[in-house]
């Protein structure tokens, strides 16, 4: 069982492969050696063996342990790097949907050393599972559907205590857009929810980029419009598109029509601010601009700080 006596952890990183999900997360949540809390942040005597070279980036990972995320596949550790990079040591759980191979979840483990890794899917075979348990006692496999049964909060996750959730399912927009309803109240303010492999064929281009108003649920929307999302094409200098296109015809047909898009929003820690659109109403115009008032003192006091 996964719950016994152990804080619970604030910031979870969620990286929901569709591959494991038991049903353990059962019990108080806020006594589950399945999260940390901020005050756990630091290198247990524990995991120490298990640290790579603090200069590993998710990209060398992807590479060693050879996850199609990697660069030269969907391209995802470009955008991962670049978002993961500054918080590597302080993400103190990380769940993903999706688990596969397992591949992407020994990266994680490896790059974040300081997380409960959690991994979600709806199998999980013999191989796969014994060496996943290699990785234990920090990561945990929960199989089964989580979009059927029971809650996550049934299940013993915490309300907004997620650093990022990546949702890697099975890609269709349907059960992308119910994980993302689902799961983004898990995410804690300035956390991260992605979705992979977004593409026009299994209809999420529509639903979260082409039409959303039109394609999306009212409580997809509301995430969608009221938090940061951007919208991101990782295979945007690819070095191999034409092998890489002939390596997946399902799902790829052109280079803008394809399955390496994927969806990252940040839940706001603020409220957002009024509506104000400014084009067309004062944007590059001289007469609408607002004229610095920096005084004598701000100037010496910059001067001051920069010479010492």
């Amino acid at each position: 069982s996964v719950a016994k006596t152990m804080p619970s952890r604030r910031y979870i990183i969620c990286l929901i492969t569709f591959t494991a999900f038991n049903y353990h997360l059962l019990g108080n949540p806020m006594y589950s050696p399945s999260f940390r809390n901020d005050a756990q942040i630091g290198v247990s005597p524990e995991y120490a063996h298990h640290l790579e070279d603090d200069n590993i980036t998710v990209e060398d990972l992807m590479y060693k342990y050879k996850s199609d995320k990697s660069r030269d596949d969907h391209g995802y550790t470009k955008l991962y790097d670049m978002l993961f990079g500054p918080i590597r040591h302080t993400v103190m759980n990380i769940t993903e949907v999706g688990i596969a191979a397992g591949q992407s979840i020994q990266a994680w483990y490896r790059y974040f050393p300081n997380a409960e890794i959690h991994g979600i899917d709806i199998l999980y075979s013999k191989p796969i599972e014994e060496n996943m348990n290699r990785l234990k006692p920090r990561f945990h496999e929960h199989i089964g559907n989580l979009l059927k049964g029971k809650t996550p909060i049934q299940l013993g996750f915490v309300p907004e205590s997620m650093d990022i959730i990546i949702e890697d399912g099975p890609h269709w927009q349907g059960p992308q857009i119910d994980f993302l309803v689902k799961l983004f109240p898990l995410v804690k303010p300035g956390g991260y929810y992605i979705i992979e492999d977004i593409s026009q064929k299994m209809g999420g281009a529509k639903a979260f980029h082409e039409r959303p108003k039109e394609s999306l649920p009212p409580a997809a929307l509301e995430i969608l419009e009221g938090n940061d999302a951007l919208w991101i094409d990782a295979s945007a200098g690819h070095r191999a598109w034409d092998e890489w296109a002939a390596r997946s015809t399902k799902e790829v047909q052109n280079r803008t029509h394809h399955n390496s898009y994927c969806l990252v929003i940040k839940k706001r820690d603020r409220p957002l601010k009024p509506m104000q659109m400014n084009l067309g109403a004062g944007a590059m115009d001289p007469g609408s601009i607002i004229k610095e008032d920096i005084t004598k003192q701000e100037v010496e006091d910059f001067l001051k700080a920069a010479s010492e």
